[in-house]
This record gives structure tokens, C-alpha cells and sequence, in this order.
């Protein structure tokens, strides 16, 4: 069979940059395929918070986050495919000099780049998340715009949007070989089937390093395995209606259109950096979620399908008590699960997008270090642009530069990108 884009891997990235892709090939001169080794979302994508937000330091980080939130919010009125988009809000709270100096730089940067944030005291917090206990001191970065999506009904999406342009979407079908002649990359082969290739796109999450590895190429790239605790929801909450609180009611166009109303979240998405925890409800299970903002206490995968999914005592404590500390009124309520996960870093936890080093027709997009969603849109816009030549404006391809490491080795910093 022939290929002319083969996408390996079936996430958020490898999805959104084959429905990117599709749009600008012919499917009958020009076929795009993609290889899941398992399901769609399997991996990474599948057990994500998926919360958007643009708290970045980086003005890079910051324009791929804006114009993301835009793609994701108009998903379903301009492709007529949900992706459980809730504008619920994003509350980043800040307690030590430290930490309120990085909202405030990280502030000024946001409105610098057109995102809608105000810089909030704890009085006002208050008022966006009933029951939020926090310091006088303490001040907060609000993004009303933000939230998050359906991980999965994303996933979906993306794939639906890509099979509609012509792209061929496989699962099951993991890479077992890559044959080269040169640098180039010249045959793909799965279990039973085999593609010859114009072009490949390397987006295989946790598993990037392995398939590279079939052609020869290491990147600096980690596995590690974070984990996650959830706690019922309260049955009493209701969605706080302050003035500064957003609203999720449809409007006429939404309505026109046939637009599905999500179920509203009970509180915004919280980034604690006093706590170091991240919490955002998810309603349609009826739970909420807490993880570390922190890759500090996560242990390295040296193989990724070796995830050991039982998360211990230790961790649903720490998660409980933060949320708690933080939201009293969930001190009544009982756990509703826990799962592990897989994120996967590079050393200043920024991702590896652009030609791969040592092959000239094969690209990267790996190494989201636990921001996939936030950018997904971006990235899949600008690696369309890349694959056609065309000057790349949806992101910065020299920071992002798979080569920017050097031969030297890369110190790891540990630290979640803020």
C-alpha cells in the first residue's frame, strides 16, 4: 500500500495534525493514513485533564493557547462534531512572592497577547469559587474564557473531521519496522500490513522514542507515570453566579446550529501553585479531579506498556487533602477512583516539533510534557503548514526545534510549564 503522509500514532496530536494535514491533500493522489497501535486515545490523550488554558510565561505558549481555546470553542458550531467544551473558567492562585511575582509577569504577558485575564485579590476569588478558602496575601490570574474538553469525544472529533477530508485512520496496526534507504524513510510495516512512504509524522506519545528507535534515532525524551485521585462531586453545589462567573447558555446562533449543551462544572478549573495541585470537575461523571502540578514524585517509565495502573494511599491523601484545604466542602464526600497516567518530557518540558534529526522526510511531534490538549489545534495547524512548505505562523518552529538540545547532554528540570 502506499502512503503519502503516514501519521504513527492515534492521540490528540497525531489526530489533530491528520484532520490539519487531510484538508490541503488530494485522498486519491495523495493518501494520508495514520497507524494506531491500539484504540484511538489509548495512551496519554485518553486519561488527560484536558484543560485549557493560556497561564504561560512563554509569549509562544501563550498565542498557541489563545487561538487552541478559540478552535476548540467553535469546534462544534463550525465542524457540527462535540468535543464537551465547558466554559467553566480558569483560576491560577498564587500565595508565595514568588509565585504571585510569576502571576503577575505571566499576567502582563497574557493581555499582552490579546487573552481575556484579570489579575484578581482573594476577596474576588472567593467570589468565583464558593468556598474557596485562601489567604488574605494570596492573589490569582482569571481567565473567564477557559476550561476544558471531552478528552475522548475530542479524540473522536479529530478523527471524524479527518476521515471526512480522506485521511485513512488504522487501529490496531502498531509499527514492528521502518525501513530506510539513506536518510529517507521508504517502508512502514505493521503486523499484516506494509506502506510505502512520501512521508512520516512521528506522534506516538510515550511510545515516540521506541518507534524512532526502529529507524535509528534518539531523542531526549522520558516517560514518566503521573497519577491522579478523584472525589465525588457534591451532590449541593450549584454553578457559582457571580457577575464574574461565565455563563453557559446557548445563544441563538448555538441553537440555529444545534449546538449540544454541556453540563455545567461546579467551580473553575483550579491551578494551585501554593498546594501544587490542579483540580477541574468533570461532570458528566460526576467527580472531580486532583493531580500534582509537578513531575517531582513521578517515577520514569523505561517502558511505557509497563504502567502500573494501581495508585497507592499515599497519593489519594495528598490529593484529598489539598482539595480539601482548599474547597472545605469536599471533606464529606467519597473517593471516586484513581488512575495512573503516562506524560512525556523533554529537559525544559517544551516538545519536539519540526523534521527529525538524521532523516530528511520524517517529522516529530512528541514530548508534550503534559500540555497536548492546551496546544493540539496549534500544532496541528502549523505542522500543515510545515508539510507544505509554506512559513509556519501558527507556531514558532525554532522553539520548538527537535535539534535545540545540541549533542550535549540536557540537564532535566522536573518542572511543570508555567
Amino acid at each position: 500500500m502506499r502512503a503519502h503522509t503516514l501519521i504513527i500514532g492515534g492521540g490528540v496530536m497525531g489526530l489533530s495534525i491528520a484532520a490539519h494535514v487531510a484538508e490541503r491533500l488530494d485522498p486519491l493522489s495523495e493518501p494520508l493514513v495514520l497507524l494506531e497501535r491500539r484504540r484511538l486515545g489509548a495512551g496519554s490523550s485518553g486519561r488527560s485533564g484536558a484543560i485549557l488554558r493560556a497561564f504561560y510565561s512563554s509569549r509562544e505558549l501563550i498565542g498557541m493557547a489563545r487561538d487552541s481555546l478559540r478552535e476548540y470553542a467553535a469546534f462544534q458550531t463550525r465542524w457540527g462534531r462535540a468535543v464537551g467544551f465547558t466554559r467553566c473558567g480558569v483560576l491560577t492562585l498564587a500565595g508565595s512572592p514568588q509565585q504571585i511575582e510569576l502571576a503577575r509577569r505571566n499576567f502582563a504577558a497574557m493581555r499582552e497577547c490579546g487573552v481575556e485575564a484579570e489579575l484578581v485579590d482573594a476577596r474576588a476569588m472567593r467570589s468565583l469559587a464558593r468556598g474557596l478558602e485562601v489567604g488574605e496575601h494570596a492573589c490569582g490570574v482569571w481567565e473567564p474564557a477557559g476550561g476544558f474538553v471531552d478528552p475522548q469525544r475530542t479524540l473522536e472529533a479529530f478523527a471524524s473531521l479527518a476521515r471526512s477530508r480522506g485521511a485513512t485512520i488504522r487501529e490496531s496496526a502498531e509499527v514492528v519496522r521502518i525501513q530506510c534507504d539513506g536518510a529517507r524513510i521508504v517502508r512502514v510495516s505493521c503486523d499484516d500490513e506494509e506502506y510505502e512512504v512520501e512521508r512520516v509524522v512521528f506522534a506516538a506519545g510515550p511510545w515516540s522514542q521506541r518507534v524512532l528507535g526502529l529507524c535509528g534515532v534518539q531523542l531526549p525524551l522520558r516517560v514518566v507515570r503521573p497519577e491522579q485521585h478523584f472525589v465525588r462531586t457534591p451532590k449541593d453545589v450549584r454553578r457559582d453566579s457571580s457577575p464574574g462567573a461565565p455563563t453557559v447558555e446557548l445563544d441563538e446562533l448555538d441553537a440555529r446550529f444545534g449546538v449540544r449543551r454541556e453540563p455545567p462544572a461546579e467551580h473553575p478549573v483550579l491551578l494551585d501553585l501554593e498546594l501544587g495541585y490542579y483540580t477541574r470537575c468533570e461532570p458528566a461523571l460526576e467527580r472531580t479531579r486532583v493531580g500534582a502540578l509537578d513531575y517531582e514524585r513521578d517515577a520514569v517509565l523505561d517502558h511505557p506498556d509497563a504502567l502500573d495502573e494501581h495508585v497507592g494511599h499515599e497519593f489519594r491523601r495528598w490529593a484529598r487533602e489539598r482539595l480539601v484545604t482548599r474547597l472545605p466542602r469536599y471533606a464529606d464526600e467519597p473517593d471516586h477512583g484513581a488512575q495512573a497516567a503516562w506524560y512525556t518530557l523533554t529537559p525544559d518540558a517544551q516538545a519536539l516539533i519540526g523534521p527529525c534529526p538524521g532523516l530528511d522526510n520524517a517529522f516529530v511531534a512528541c514530548g508534550f510534557s503534559g500540555h497536548g490538549f492546551k496546544l493540539a489545534p496549534s500544532i496541528g495547524a502549523g505542522v500543515a503548514q510545515m508539510l507544505s512548505g509554506e512559513p509556519v505562523g501558527a507556531f514558532d518552529p525554532q522553539f520548538f526545534a527537535p535539534t535545540r538540545f545540541g549533542a550535549s547532554p540536557a540537564a532535566w528540570s522536573g518542572a511543570f510549564g508555567l
